[in-house]
């Protein structure tokens, strides 16, 4: 097989596993998982404080509408709390509350317990080759985008 027929079959699985880990991370009812952007959201707010819609539309390459839907819903849950900001008052800050940093930790536990039963059936050698890869993936378009 050529390069070519790997990149596609890369690009295809890749967006397998992507729809497979959205799905682990839907919103149930039963067990009250947030979906991957929201969880997005709230990890992007523990790490930048004060952010606005703007802001986490930008991290997550969402339209600012469909930002504003996401921090809607975490608002409601009362995960995300709405600020003036103290200076300019058309703009509104976005932080985290505490109960938004209790359910991210659960979510994270949530979620790395599910994957730790899917991974458990994958040998240790394969595991520690594919964070290799993802790595040295990452590594190379961290260098091209700075190019």
């Amino acid at each position: 097989m050529n390069k070519q027929h790997y990149i596609e079959q890369l690009f295809n699985t890749m967006g397998q596993l992507h729809k497979f880990l959205d799905a682990q991370t839907q919103e149930s009812h039963d067990e009250r998982i947030a979906t991957f952007m929201q969880f997005s959201a709230l990890k992007f707010l523990i790490e930048k404080k004060l952010s606005t819609v703007g802001d986490i539309a930008g991290q997550l390459k969402l339209s600012k509408s469909s930002a504003t839907q996401l921090i809607e819903r975490l608002v409601k849950a009362k995960l995300v709390k709405r600020m003036d900001d103290q200076e300019d008052r058309r703009i509104v800050r976005l932080t985290i509350t505490l109960a938004g940093e209790r359910e991210i930790i659960n979510l994270k536990k949530k979620f790395m317990d599910k994957m730790s039963k899917i991974f458990s059936k994958i040998p240790d050698q394969d595991l520690r080759e594919l964070v290799r890869i993802h790595i040295n993936l990452i590594d190379t378009l961290q260098k091209e985008q700075r190019n």
